[in-house]
């Protein structure tokens, strides 16, 4: 009797200790809405009453359908009743109808039954590798690749693993398949890759992780602000005759080093440690991976302790049958697996939580990423039990921009259509749409250059990229300072002595007509790849921050841009951007001097923090030439900045719109000195923003998609209304000032250097004027729709991609400026052969090289000087008499001019 009071009294105990251990928070999901639903259930199997579900599937998708195959369960009775593990052979496909989910009804087997293997979900087919069965573990690799037309499975034989394995992790990165983990008869260490660009290719073996083998870990693929690294984070070591070790560190692999880093421990969003084992795990957003789910171990280690003492003892004892009804109560009672839901940011190395999952943690199952939803399907629920349920997440925005904002913004907006209105009226010629008449004030230039720019580009992805890295790339802005003295007394004095329209007058002066229609096609089409650019990057912005569609957010802003452009020509384009110049810097400051208050920390400590986490690096001194060491900065930033100043028709432009060639000099000063203060607050903005989501994880949510958009970001989730709504402004104002540049300026090429050349005898401009209009409609839909196009590649880093624009299409254009400026020799034909050149070789840095982007720019100019200089020896050289006043040495005396 006192022994079965004592088994009640053990029951109760455990029951209530297991109750509490289950129960935890599950708070309100702050910035979006956090839903999970079941999708489907297993089919039956036949020769089965029920669906006992599956643990070990392999499951991935391919061309729009979801597999599962293989897995193990007990159908017959739990384990501790005396059931056997039972291996299946079965593949089910679920598809997505009109209707919703439903099972493809044809009958499909695996060559064998098997369970606990890996999946990877490629665009050639779902690669299943590896698992066990009956017979031991495997290293069998097959291809399952879904014929959409015949909507039919074929299965294909893939390149045997390296050795058998089970419960290993696996992801694909860059065409390579990455497998780490695992155990066989023992646990394994073993990191190994698979490409899948080469046929037949072989596993490779790669540098393992600075840490114990494991099995059942998390193995991810996230941004970590540089570039996609490879995540491995918690799992279990299990070794024969010692209890299983449960893992909580992570570490990082860098494809392209092959180095790995260990970044410490994994925490529960509390600031205590946290192991897992057996869980699933993704990368969402721009920079979050989630843990959902798992095995803590805390029951684990008590089931493997009485297990070892119930093999250890003479069955018949007392205290064996004890521990066998322990077991038995915990087994039959298990609350399941930990719920918690864990959120690491990478470029933060901070830990967050989530909400709770509202339903039993699904173990040893893969989450499988299916269009923009994340699948769980089935898995093991409690020792011994599955469940049959697939289920989907969906994180979706929540709009929080308020009335107020909207306003703001509104209003905002309609005064730039209302200044091109007022400005029309002055827009009687050519000469005024394109030249504002030489009316404008050489400060107002300035302005105008600087914010034509710097723009979005400087308001929201120099502080993300800062928020990311560092301040390494604080010198790509200071070299606008360093050109300033070689565009003034260089370039300047052709573009306004000549009487120049476009800027590839010049060349055609200089060099020959086919220098100058190549020149302007090159201009064209960067610009039309910039517009796209400077119109998604605030449509993102107003996107995340509102919910509103991205679409209609790029049609709404290419609108408004187009109609104030079109009206008021150069002169209203200039004045909305000395606007646009104040309300961007006026904003960025306030919000700096705001952010600074809420993170409410000292000088001192602020510094300390930062450093400690290396934010603080303003000098690379390496001599890596593929990311961004001082030299690469320097060297890449002159040479853009050349490029940009002395050959873009966007900046030249605001040259001619001065009185004459000292004030435009004034405005070419005003513009390069703006950047010094204007660096200094973007950049302190990025490491403002690092140090406030390091300090406050649970503010920076996954359902950002782009890292460009946590500034915006930012100011809607911590900022009040109203001050929100005139920064979002800001963003708006950033981005136009560069659009409209552009719309401008490209009509003014095409008209200048196409048209006029096609109707020479329109010399009074009677058309050219609508003409021009006309353009300046047509570039800003192309810029709309390509921006479109943009929006649905999904780029990660637009400051990388318009810097790789600027350099690629820039470059070689700015160093046939720069030649034919230096150089007596060059001539028409070595221009020709340069600018091809210069094109190829870009085409081999890029595609070639692991140069980094910055660099581009500098390749350009430099190879198109030199095939340029090269190539010209074999033609004649041009006579004295037709390079006067186009070189440096034929120009006359430069200084009466600034006098």
């Amino acid at each position: 009797m006192h022994r079965i009071s004592s088994l009640i009294f053990l029951g109760f105990f455990l029951l209530a200790s297991l109750n509490v251990r289950a129960s935890g928070p599950i708070d309100p999901f702050p910035y979006g809405e956090y839903q999970w639903e079941t999708i489907a259930e297993l089919p039956v199997p036949q020769g089965l009453i029920y669906s006992p579900g599956y643990a070990g599937m392999y499951a991935g998708t391919h061309n729009g359908v979801l597999i599962l195959a293989g897995g193990a369960n007990f159908p017959d009775a739990l384990p501790w009743q005396g059931g056997k593990k039972r291996f299946w052979d079965h593949i089910y496909v679920l598809k997505k109808g009109k209707e919703g989910y439903e099972w493809d009804s044809t009958v499909m087997r695996l060559p064998k039954p098997v369970a606990y293997g890996s999946t990877v979900s490629t665009p050639q087919g779902i690669l299943c590798l590896g698992g066990e069965n009956e017979t031991g573990h495997l290293q069998d690799v097959w291809w399952f690749i879904w014929d959409a037309e015949t909507q039919s499975l074929q299965i294909k034989d893939g390149k045997p693993l390296p050795l058998p394995l089970a419960n290993a992790s696996a992801v694909l990165l860059d065409d390579y398949v990455y497998l780490a983990g695992g155990e066989n008869q023992s646990v394994s260490n073993g990191f190994y890759r698979l490409s899948l660009k080469k046929e037949n290719a072989d596993w490779e073996s790669l540098p393992s992780w600075t840490g114990e083998a494991r099995s059942h870990a998390a193995l991810t693929v996230q941004s970590d602000g540089q570039g996609r690294q490879i995540y491995l984070a918690g799992g279990r070591s299990k070794q024969p005759n010692t209890p299983t070790q449960w893992h909580g560190d992570i570490h990082v692999f860098y494809p392209k080093t092959s180095v790995w880093k260990h970044l410490g421990k994994m925490e529960d969003g509390e600031g205590n440690p946290a192991e897992l084992a057996a869980g699933t795990s993704a990368g969402l957003g721009s920079g979050h991976i989630l843990f959902f789910g798992g095995d803590d171990g805390e029951l684990f280690h008590r089931l493997e302790a009485l297990a070892q003492k119930i093999s250890a003892s003479d069955i018949h004892r007392e205290d064996s049958l004890r521990w066998v009804q322990e077991r038995d109560i915990i087994l039959e009672n298990h609350p399941g697996f930990s719920k918690r839901v864990l959120a690491y940011h990478p470029v933060t190395g901070s830990w967050s939580r989530l909400p709770d999952l509202p339903f039993g943690s699904q173990v040893t199952t893969p989450l499988v990423q299916w269009g923009d939803a994340l699948v769980v399907p089935s898995g093991e629920v409690s020792p011994g039990r599955r469940t049959p349920e697939i289920r989907r997440l969906e994180i979706s925005k929540k709009e929080e921009f308020g009335g107020l904002n909207y306003t703001i913004l509104g209003i905002y907006l309609g005064s730039l259509v209302l200044m091109g209105v007022i400005i029309s009226k002055k827009q009687l010629s050519t000469s005024d749409f394109f030249r504002a008449g030489g009316r404008v004030p050489w400060w107002a230039a300035g302005i105008s250059v600087f914010g034509t720019q710097l723009s979005a580009i400087t308001f929201m992805a120099i502080p993300a990229k800062t928020f990311a890295t560092d301040w390494t790339l604080f010198w790509l802005l200071m070299t606008i300072i360093m050109v300033s003295p070689i565009i003034i007394f260089w370039f300047l004095p052709f573009f306004r002595r000549l009487n120049l329209t476009s800027a590839y007058e010049y060349l055609e002066f200089r060099f020959n007509k086919t220098v100058r229609l190549m020149g302007s096609f090159i201009y064209i089409a960067l610009q039309l790849g910039r517009l796209g650019i400077v119109l998604l990057l605030p449509s993102l912005a107003l996107s995340v921050v509102t919910g509103m569609d991205v679409v209609l957010c790029i049609l709404l802003m290419g609108i408004l841009s187009i109609l104030y452009t079109v009206l008021g020509g150069i002169e209203a384009v200039i004045w909305t951007d000395v606007i646009q110049v104040v309300v961007l810097l006026g904003g960025a400051l306030i919000c700096l001097i705001l952010m600074v208050m809420k993170i409410n920390m000292d000088g001192q400590a602020w510094w300390a923090f930062i450093k400690e986490d290396s934010k603080t690096l303003l000098f690379d001194t390496s001599l890596d030439f593929t990311g961004t060491a001082i030299w690469v900065i320097l060297l890449g930033g002159i040479a853009s900045n050349i490029a940009q100043y002395g050959s873009d028709q966007t900046v030249i432009q605001r040259y001619l719109t001065t009185k004459d060639e000292k004030t435009a000099a004034k405005g070419i000063l005003t513009g390069a000195l703006m950047a010094l203060p204007s660096a200094l607050v973007f950049f302190s903005l990025g490491t403002a923003l690092y140090l406030f989501y390091r300090l406050h994880p649970q503010e920076l949510s996954p359902v950002m998609a782009n890292t460009d958009s946590i500034f915006p970001w930012y100011i809607v989730t911590q900022l009040p209304n109203g001050i929100s709504g005139l920064l979002i402004a800001a963003v708006f104002a950033a981005a136009m000032s560069s659009l409209d540049s552009s719309m401008n300026s490209v009509a003014t090429v095409v008209t200048t250097d196409f048209y006029k050349k096609i109707f020479p005898k329109d010399l009074p401009g009677k058309h050219s004027l609508k003409f021009a209009r006309f353009v300046t409609i047509l570039v800003g839909a192309v810029g709309t729709a390509f921006a479109i196009l943009m929006a649905s590649m999904g780029i990660p880093s637009l400051w990388d991609q318009f810097n790789m624009l600027i350099g690629l299409f820039a470059g070689g254009l700015g160093g046939i400026f720069l030649i034919g400026i230096l150089s007596s020799s060059s001539n028409g034909p070595g221009a020709v052969i340069g600018l091809t050149c210069s094109a190829m070789v870009q085409l081999l840095v890029k595609y070639q090289t692991d140069l980094s982007i910055h660099l581009y720019a500098f390749t350009g100019l430099a190879s198109a000087m030199l095939f340029t200089y090269l190539a010209s020896r074999f033609f004649q050289r041009p006579s004295r008499k037709e390079l006067q006043g186009l070189t440096l040495k034929t120009m006359g005396n430069r200084e009466k001019a600034l006098v």
